[in-house]
């Protein structure tokens, strides 16, 4: 029983991180690290620390970052191409918006640099029923991971304000900076 305890304790945590990382070390040779920042137009204020992006896929959340307060966000993800695949805004209600595959996307080929790609501008107010989950539980996050997902205004831009975040908040950085900003069909 204490075993199963620990396990589901030790699971529960993994569940709870930000996914942003808290440092440039320790990358696997299968791995990088991407920053940026995401601004979201709305028509209502929201608590950029509320916003969560998955990467790829849905369901799992197996490559999420949690925005921090002023909206960027760095993590690591394979190599490969990635995709923005999910918008979260998670307030007493919880919010969700599927964005089509591919439709905001990158490719990552290089594990010993670090990926700028972009500040990010999405216009999306979530505060429609239809952003909300109509199902409850495993079976409406199944649902949900189903659907195609709907296309919403979205740019990119590359600021140097965001690189000089990243580079004060990693001082101890020793891998390159390099841009390569998302592509938006």
């Amino acid at each position: 029983m204490y075993r199963i305890i620990l396990l589901f304790l030790a699971l529960f945590s993994l569940g709870c991180s930000t996914g942003r990382i808290a440092t440039t070390a320790n990358t696997k040779p299968n791995e990088t690290i991407v920053f940026g920042k995401l601004t979201l137009d709305s028509s209502r204020p929201l608590a950029s620390e509320k916003i969560v992006l998955h990467f790829n896929e849905r369901l799992w959340g197996k490559h999420t970052v949690w925005l921090d307060e002023s909206g960027y966000f760095y993590m690591k993800l394979p190599l490969g191409n990635h995709f923005l695949s999910l918008l979260e805004y998670r307030d007493n209600i919880g919010f969700y918006k599927n964005l089509p595959p591919n439709y905001i996307s990158v490719n990552l080929t290089e594990p010993e640099k670090v990926y700028y790609i972009g500040d990010i501008y999405l216009t999306w107010t979530p505060v429609e029923l239809a952003d909300m989950r109509q199902n409850k539980g495993v079976v409406g996050a199944i649902a949900e991971a189903e659907k195609r997902g709907e296309y919403v205004p979205a740019s990119v831009e590359s600021s140097q304000q965001t690189v000089n975040f990243f580079k004060q908040k990693f001082i101890g950085n020793q891998k390159e900076i390099v841009t390569e900003l998302v592509t938006i069909e």
